[in-house]
């Protein structure tokens, strides 16, 4: 009963409009910053990022230069690789050199940072991770409350609408044994009714037959 109250219901209820006939403006997201856009493009056209990442600063290899390396050949035949040098008379080698230190420096105390932080972590981190599960404790606490004070107004709710409907019960079963009753009588008054009619047929035939015996005028009826 229920699924066919609520399948009318959304029969007469208006069909959802086309979100296309709703008339929406074509929006232009980030049409204030140029590079933003020029990066959209880039990724709906599926290119490589130019400048692509340089990821050579996150290794530590040595110094190696076309111009101030130079391969050596031994009497044996291989070939020994020379790195640039690090003196005052090969400038080149030496920033080379330089820029791997630098390097080299940025790498450790990258990791400097890494170990500072499971150290904060290893300190504190039990700590912060117990407040904020005691936190999530409180609010999921919170929440049952709710939900707890939910059920007990949805079941006093319930309650009101069981007594509403016994009490209209009630009435209803009252108003149906005073209509059937009502249509018992009515069923006696129009059979008492029906047979008065047939017996009084019965009597105006039966005077009407006396008065021809007897030879006189039967009284005039009253139309009815």
């Amino acid at each position: 009963m229920v699924d066919k109250l609520i399948a009318s219901e959304m029969k007469r209820m208006p069909k959802p409009r086309d979100p296309a006939s709703l008339g929406f403006p074509d929006m232009d997201l980030f049409s204030s910053n140029t590079l933003i856009q020029q990066e959209l493009d880039r990724v709906r056209r599926g290119k490589p990022m130019d400048p692509a990442l340089d990821l050579s600063r996150y290794q530590l290899d040595p110094p190696t230069s076309n111009n101030s390396t130079s391969n050596n050949t031994t009497a044996n035949g291989s070939t020994e690789t020379i790195t640039p040098s690090a003196s005052e008379e090969l400038p080149e080698g030496r920033a080379l050199w330089l820029k791997a230190l630098d390097n080299a420096n940025a790498q450790l105390e990258h990791q400097n940072q890494r170990v500072l932080n499971l150290e904060l972590i290893q300190k504190f981190g039990g700590n912060a991770w117990n407040i904020h599960n005691y936190q999530l404790e409180y609010d999921v606490s919170l929440l049952r409350k709710a939900v707890d004070e939910k059920k007990a107004d949805i079941m006093e709710l319930n309650k009101l609408r069981k007594r509403d409907q016994m009490d209209v019960a009630e009435s209803l079963q009252r108003l149906e044994a005073k209509w059937a009753e009502m249509i018992s009588s009515t069923l006696q008054v129009e059979v008492a009714s029906a047979s008065l009619h047939a017996e009084l047929a019965q009597l105006k035939a039966y005077e009407i037959q006396l008065c021809k015996e007897l030879g006189v005028t039967p009284p005039a009826q009253d139309s009815q």
